[in-house]
């Protein structure tokens, strides 16, 4: 796993999260990506997954990797904010959910970068909207009963 963008000759986009537990919105969303380039995703680590929610994931790290690469995705273990992987792969295009656009969240803090950065690397950011009805937090309540 881990061929950086610039072994490949097309656009790379890059999308990271928990993906806990990955589902059919994921696959939506990864498939979706893929009209834009070749698509690595980035899975958060079982360590950061738990310093950052405060709780360990429902699917352990290895067993959400196997899952989304079983979607046909490459895949890419993220073990901090996600700054390091995406300075590693060098995409042509960042992606997240339009649960992240400003006055939402700041997905941009929490994966420890600035506009300026996007710009020096050559980087554009894609939102695009989530899957109704399908989400990981209401999965993971429905499963906790």
């Amino acid at each position: 796993m881990g061929r950086v963008a610039e072994e490949h000759h097309g656009p790379v986009v890059f999308t990271k999260g928990s993906f806990d537990p990955p589902h059919d919105g994921h696959r939506r969303l990864f498939d979706r990506l893929s009209v834009f380039g070749e698509v690595i995703v980035g899975v958060n680590s079982d360590r950061f997954y738990t310093e950052y929610r405060g709780e360990p994931p429902m699917v352990d790290q290895t067993e959400r990797m196997r899952r989304i690469a079983e979607f046909g995705y490459r895949v890419e273990l993220n073990d901090g904010p996600g700054r390091k992987l995406i300075e590693k792969i060098r995409p042509d295009f960042v992606a997240v959910g339009s649960d992240w656009l400003p006055g939402r969240r700041d997905f941009l803090a929490q994966i420890d970068m600035t506009p300026d950065d996007f710009d020096e690397m050559g980087i554009g950011l894609i939102y695009l909207p989530r899957t109704p009805g399908i989400s990981s937090t209401e999965i993971r309540e429905r499963l906790r009963g």
